[in-house]
């Protein structure tokens, strides 16, 4: 029996209903049930910035959920080539996202990145961790436009499992690294709803996680 139901069963009819807590998704993007070398699940590739369209696969991963993930298969060096695969739904303004992945220790970058209030691969915020630089970023894209918003610098694990997180809130965003508070920003230069997704860098060897979604609208 709900809370609800329970709460007016032992004060009356006129008590009020309880808040029922927001559901949080799960959003697969690399099926366990599929084969190595398979596209996307549960995304649509996109690219930000330059270079030919980007190509995701599912990869055997052993430090994730479910043995999978999506890794992007092409991997041009170019250094601002930018990689993304966004999820049809769901579109929110306001969402707390988790994001599970590993970096590699390969190729000229090593970014895991997590897209939200995505609009089209002009505008967008995205909070993209940069192992070889070792730090945390939180970054808007509009018209094509790339700025840092804020950042922190931090010790990120090469060939080991790491979440990044987000809690946006109209103009506020509270970024976190395993769970833990990094830093907090304020920017309101994308206020509309938007998709979700994953970005990429360059030749970055990351194997992506799938999403865990909060919708806070």
């Amino acid at each position: 029996m709900r809370a609800a139901t329970v709460a007016a069963a032992l004060f009356g009819t006129s008590c009020l209903a309880l808040p029922v807590a927001a559901e949080t998704l799960h959003i697969v993007l690399a099926s366990p049930l599929v084969e190595e070398g398979s596209g996307p699940d549960g995304c649509t590739p996109a690219l930000s910035g330059l270079g030919g369209p980007p190509i995701w696969q599912v990869r055997i991963e052993r430090y994730l959920l479910d043995g999978k993930a999506l890794i992007e298969a092409s991997r041009v060096a170019e250094r601002n080539r930018f990689p993304l695969c966004i999820a049809d739904l769901p579109v929110a303004r306001n969402a707390a996202v988790e994001l599970p992945f590993v970096a590699h220790e390969a190729g000229s970058a090593r970014v895991a990145g997590m897209v939200l209030r995505f609009v089209d691969p002009q505008d967008f915020y995205v909070v993209e961790a940069d192992a070889l630089a070792g730090r945390v970023r939180f970054l808007s894209i509009i018209n094509g436009e790339r700025r840092e918003i804020a950042g922190r610098d931090t010790k990120l694990v090469v060939g080991k499992a790491e979440t990044l997180g987000v809690k946006a809130i109209d103009n506020r965003f509270e970024i976190t690294l395993d769970g833990k508070p990094l830093f907090e920003a304020t920017d309101a230069g994308l206020t509309a709803a938007g998709r979700l997704g994953i970005w990429s860098r360059a030749d970055s060897d990351t194997s992506f996680g799938d999403l865990f979604v909060t919708v806070l609208d």
